[in-house]
């Protein structure tokens, strides 16, 4: 058996797709590709396949990693161009890359960037260096429980504005993320609402840079 680590790109065309809707466009991807991909033992074998830390519904990412196992040795391209010339448009294996030692980890994740459009209601002057020296942001977080408040600001590593077009501010965000905490780039949005005196967006979208462990990119 090899596996193999595969960063993929998720574009507008996919974007609203759900994940459960995704394992199974790759699953007719694998099989249409012919190559010879490896299946768990028992009553219902399945592909032997891990995605890690998915996007969110409804956001295009560049940096999306999985793993998938096969049965025989092959190069890191073969399954790279197989697989795309199996996927629909908007899903695209950017790199491959051989990992039978289980160097990339995906456990390892613990931040995101995120590239974040945010359309205000009204043109503002945001100082986002004010909203991150405040002493906490503290939102309010539904649970099974009810709903409790929350500190996020020590999940929020790095927060700028990167380009401003009248009502459209773009902010570049990196994030707590991964198994111990993960931190919304709407949560944060939500919080500057909250924080920032006249800032309110009608409309937001989002783009996953990369997935890192401690400041690097995990691929």
């Amino acid at each position: 058996m090899s596996s193999y680590c595969l960063k993929y790109e998720k574009g507008d065309e996919v974007r609203y797709i759900s994940h459960l809707d995704f394992l199974r466009c790759i699953n007719r991807a694998i099989k249409r590709s012919a190559l010879p991909v490896s299946y768990s033992q028992g009553f219902n074998p399945h592909t032997i396949m891990t995605v890690a830390l998915p996007a969110s519904v409804g956001t295009t990412s560049g940096a999306e990693l999985m793993k998938v196992s096969f049965d025989e040795e092959l190069t890191a391209d073969i399954v790279r161009d197989k697989l795309n010339a199996n996927l629909p448009k908007g899903l695209h294996i950017i790199k491959a890359v051989k990992d039978d030692d289980n160097t990339i980890k995906f456990s390892k994740i613990n931040m995101c960037d995120f590239i974040v459009k945010a359309e205000t209601e009204t043109e503002i002057d945001i100082d986002v260096d004010a909203f991150l020296s405040l002493n906490e942001i503290v939102i309010n977080k539904r649970t099974k429980s009810g709903e409790k408040q929350e500190d996020i600001k020590a999940a929020i590593y790095a927060l700028e504005v990167v380009e401003r077009d009248g009502l459209t501010y773009t902010f570049k965000m990196r994030l707590a993320a991964g198994s111990v905490y993960n931190l919304k780039s709407a949560t944060v949005i939500a919080a500057m609402e909250k924080y920032i005196e006249g800032f309110k967006v009608s409309f937001m979208q989002e783009h996953r840079l990369a997935l890192m462990c401690d400041g690097k990119e995990l691929m």
